[in-house]
């Protein structure tokens, strides 16, 4: 699968959280890491960042194929010995796994047309993982305070907002960016932030916008600036 711009929205715009209070390091979990982009992404904002935090990143996919390119692009990067690439289904994740912050790129498709292509049907349709069981699984693995960050189509996004509160009442909703190609366009993506809380709970919802494309034709400002320390040409 390329580079889309969805993961490259979603790697830059998540919030690094802190580590969990005693732990040694700061743990991130990519569920569905296909080439690894989000997962070099956030290593690079986490080694850059003001905290310097020690941080260790596993990246996990179903599909064999895109964890040998994956576990290539990690090790030829400079945080080789901070990203961990597993063969896994996210289902069968240790109950006992910890982490600070969950990222992904979910498949999103239900029920819907497929293409001749079975790794682009894993990566685009959620028959492995439907999204009652990304929500519970990603509860159960935050340590609480973390962060549960997804880039989504609107209409998965009610679909997950729908199911949240029955299967995940501890997942409290608290950013929102939605992303348009240009003004005066459909919203196209969602980007989506949720927090594990103590107790089930409703937090004030942080919500923004974000544009593509400007007036002219070229990169919005903001944009821009979201992406520049990924983009050779920001």
């Amino acid at each position: 699968m390329k580079v889309g711009t969805d993961a490259v929205l979603l790697g830059a715009w998540t919030r690094l959280p802190m580590a969990e209070k005693g732990a040694e390091s700061l743990e991130v979990l990519e569920i569905g890491c296909g080439c690894g982009i989000i997962s070099l992404m956030l290593a690079q904002r986490l080694q850059q960042g003001e905290a310097q935090q020690n941080f260790g990143i596993t990246a996990i996919d179903i599909h064999e194929s895109s964890c040998q390119e994956a576990l290539e692009n990690a090790q030829k990067s400079p945080w080789n010995k901070h990203i961990s690439v597993q063969h896994l289904n996210f289902l069968q994740l240790d109950a006992q796994a910890r982490f600070s912050l969950v990222v992904s790129n979910p498949p999103f498709f239900a029920e819907s047309l497929k293409s001749p292509d079975a790794a682009r049907n894993l990566a685009r349709h959620n028959d492995t993982l439907p999204f009652g069981d990304l929500l519970q699984k990603s509860q159960q693995v935050l340590c609480e305070g973390g962060i549960l960050s997804l880039v989504l189509p609107p209409l998965a996004f009610e679909k997950i907002c729908a199911l949240q509160a029955e299967v995940s009442p501890l997942l409290a909703l608290n950013r929102i960016t939605r992303v348009y190609s240009k003004a005066g366009k459909p919203c196209g993506r969602l980007l989506c932030e949720w927090q594990k809380t103590a107790t089930a709970q409703t937090l004030q919802v942080q919500e923004s916008q974000l544009f593509i494309y400007d007036a002219q034709g070229g990169y919005d400002a903001e944009y821009r600036r979201m992406v520049k320390d990924f983009y050779l040409w920001a």
